[in-house]
């Protein structure tokens, strides 16, 4: 059965998908990973800023090995630059 979870998105991620927040339906035992490969198909630019994210659930920094729960609350965040 699947599972539903809230997906964030920050930054240029944002710009890519078009809105700050969506949500996902996915297998029950999927990871951080495999979801971000899930929206990847959705939206393909953002695979593009994979080797450089930062993933968080709920509110936690977390793996991308993490399992994720129905319910849960996922934010991709691209580095951030300042000066």
């Amino acid at each position: 059965m699947p599972i539903e979870v809230k997906v964030l998105y920050f930054g240029r991620l944002r710009d890519v998908v078009g809105r700050a927040e969506e949500s996902a339906q996915i297998p029950a035992d999927s990871s951080l990973a495999q979801l971000f490969v899930h929206l990847s198909s959705r939206h393909p630019g953002i695979s593009d800023f994979r080797a450089s994210l930062v993933a968080s659930r709920n509110q936690e920094f977390a793996a991308w090995s993490t399992p994720l729960q129905s319910g849960d609350e996922i934010a991709f965040l691209p580095p951030v630059s300042g000066g």
